[in-house]
C-alpha cells in the first residue's frame, strides 16, 4: 500500500512539474472607469491603490499598449505576469488616478469617446487642460472610444461611418495625432462596424471577454475585463484564472509510448465582471 501510495504523489508531483513548466506567460487588461465617486462604475482610490500594491507584491509588470501592440503583431506571448492598465470614457475623475500612477511611474491607456472630452459643456469629462497636463507624462497612450458612445454604433451603417468619421477628427483635434487603438463602446460588436473601423485605420480592436492576451489573440478582437469592482482577492483569482488558461500542457513521451497531459479545473475561471 505504502508503495502505491508513493507512486501515485510522485506522479502527480510530476504531472504538476509539467503543468508548471509548461504554462505559456500572457498579459490581462484591465479596465476602470471611475474613481473615487458613487458611480457603479467608480472603483474607490483606496481600492485601486490596494490593486496596485498587489501587482506590485506579486511580481506582476504593467507594460504599455504598445507593447503590447507589438506581442500582438509578432504571435508571441507577453511575458509572464503583463498586466495593461485601461481607462474608458474619459472621466475627469481620472485626474484623481493620475498621480498615483505617475508616482508609481506606470504606463496607462485613455480610450476617450470624442464628443464628450475636451468639451467645455460636459464638466464631469476631462477638459481639454486636463488632457494636455496628461500629455505631458510620457507614459500614457491616448485611444478611441468613439465619438458618440451611443449604441445605435451596431444597428446604423450610416450611423457608425458619420460617428466614425467626426471620432477621427475629433481625435486629431484634441490629441494631436492619430491612433491604431479602439475600444467598442460597451464591448459591442457587429461585422460591419468592424468592417468600417478597419477602412479607417483602427488596427486594434478591443472588447470586453474574460481571456487573457497571448500568441493567439488577433489585432482585431483584442479581449479586456472590467476591475472596478474587483476586491484583491478577487483580482488574484483572475489573474490566475488567466494563469490556469494558459497552462497547456505539451504531450510528454514515457518510455511505454503514453500520454502525459492536464488541464485547468472547470469552473475557477471568473466570468467577466462587466
Amino acid at each position: 500500500m505504502r508503495t502505491v501510495r508513493l507512486r501515485a504523489a510522485v506522479l502527480a508531483g510530476f504531472c504538476l512539474l509539467l503543468l508548471t513548466a509548461a504554462s505559456a506567460p500572457a498579459a490581462t487588461i484591465l479596465v476602470y472607469h471611475r474613481f473615487g465617486d458613487h458611480s457603479s462604475m467608480s472603483i474607490s482610490m483606496a481600492a485601486f491603490e490596494a490593486q496596485l500594491d498587489y501587482l506590485e507584491q506579486t511580481g506582476h509588470k504593467v507594460i504599455s499598449m504598445e507593447d503590447l501592440a507589438k506581442y500582438v503583431d509578432e504571435g508571441r506571448n507577453p511575458p509572464e505576469k503583463s498586466v495593461v492598465i485601461a481607462i474608458d470614457d474619459g472621466w475627469a475623475t481620472v485626474m484623481r488616478a493620475f498621480p498615483e500612477l505617475k508616482r508609481r511611474n506606470l504606463p496607462f491607456t485613455l480610450f476617450l469617446p470624442m464628443a464628450y472630452v475636451a468639451n467645455p459643456y460636459c464638466g464631469a469629462t476631462l477638459s481639454q487642460a486636463d488632457i494636455d497636463a496628461l500629455k505631458a507624462y510620457p507614459k500614457v497612450t491616448f485611444a478611441n472610444h468613439s465619438f458618440s458612445h451611443s449604441p445605435r454604433l451596431t444597428r446604423d451603417e450610416a450611423f457608425a461611418r458619420e460617428d466614425i468619421r467626426k471620432s477621427v477628427e475629433r481625435f486629431r483635434q484634441v490629441i494631436g495625432h492619430d491612433t491604431p487603438y479602439f475600444a467598442y463602446p460597451y464591448g459591442s460588436r457587429s461585422d460591419a462596424y468592424t468592417r468600417m473601423l478597419g477602412e479607417a485605420g483602427f488596427k486594434y480592436l478591443f472588447h470586453t471577454g474574460d481571456e487573457p492576451v497571448s500568441a493567439k489573440t488577433k489585432a482585431g478582437a483584442i479581449p479586456r475585463i472590467a476591475a472596478h469592482n474587483l476586491s484583491v482577492t478577487v483580482l488574484a483569482s483572475v489573474l490566475r484564472g488567466h494563469e490556469a488558461m494558459m497552462a497547456k500542457v505539451q504531450p510528454a513521451k514515457e518510455a511505454a509510448g503514453t500520454l502525459l497531459s492536464a488541464t485547468p479545473p472547470a469552473g475557477t475561471i471568473p466570468h467577466n465582471v462587466e
